[in-house]
């Protein structure tokens, strides 16, 4: 059901009509008030977020769909330089393709993560750096994040550092393919995340047992990964593994791959 338009419709009452993808409101606002599709505001100290940078930061696709039909820009810029494409290859990738539907340019980090490798050659050749300051972009990053073999690996052939946290990226897409590939190259094992202090091993446990995510746990351990590892706030791999096994349980009333995740990393040396 459609929430009824106020009165006057303003950027601040659109986002949050946007946030809660109320598709049907958008559209009526933005019909009734265009002017508003190029509306900006702040985001975590990033000025310049049109309702199109928020509605993909929220995944809503069908929001995303009605204000593109309006005449939203897809090409928008941030402050810092961040595209509504740059937003979903990091809080919404299954509109990635959406979005690159819809007209949006693929730049240098949208074809790292698309895996499209002549794409990305020719945004190198350009002058595309391989870490964006600005935008916050590493591309090596963004390549495993998206579990792109072919750009994962013309980035590090293009001198990409291995330890810019793409390991961790990998270790998350559960993709024991390209943690190889990192390690080969470099890629400290037990490298934290400067914010978080999250490890490869932290990501791929967090991930969950479903595709190759024992097979990430073997890799990164086989490596020297400590298991006993903690993050900032003082949790463990095996602590993240316990819990996401619990509420398994308490979900589905057994035991399942998630405690086997448990058992493995109990095997591997992880203590309480």
């Amino acid at each position: 059901m459609s929430t009824p338009l106020p009165t006057r419709m303003t950027a601040s009452r659109l986002g949050r009509l946007v946030a809660d993808g109320d598709a049907d409101a958008v559209r009526a606002a933005v019909a009734d008030s265009p002017r508003l599709l190029a509306a900006t505001a702040e985001r975590a100290g990033d000025d310049g977020w049109t309702p199109l940078h928020l509605a993909v930061a929220q995944g809503r696709e069908d929001v995303v769909r009605v204000l593109v039909d309006a005449g939203a820009d897809p090409g928008a810029r941030t402050g810092s330089g961040r595209t509504p494409l740059h937003v979903a290859v990091e809080y919404a990738p299954h509109l990635v393709g959406v979005l690159t539907g819809l007209g949006a340019d693929v730049d240098a980090a949208a074809a790292a993560y698309l895996d499209d490798a002549d794409r990305l050659a020719a945004e190198l050749d350009g002058g595309a750096p391989l870490h964006d300051a600005a935008g916050g972009w590493d591309l090596l990053t963004v390549a495993a994040a998206g579990g792109a073999a072919r750009t994962l690996r013309l980035l590090l052939d293009r001198g990409a550092d291995p330890d810019g946290g793409a390991l961790a990226a990998a270790a998350g897409a559960c993709r024991p393919d390209l943690v190889r590939v990192l390690l080969d190259a470099g890629a400290t094992v037990g490298r934290r995340d400067p914010d978080t202090g999250r490890t490869a091993l932290h990501e791929a446990v967090a991930a969950g047992p479903g595709g190759d995510a024992p097979e990430v746990v073997r890799l990164l351990v086989a490596a020297g990964a400590d298991v006993n590892a903690t993050t900032s706030d003082g949790a463990s791999a095996l602590d993240i593994g316990r819990v996401a096994a619990a509420r398994h349980r308490r979900d589905a009333g057994q035991a399942g791959a998630r405690d086997a995740l448990v058992d493995l990393l109990v095997a591997s040396g992880a203590t309480d």
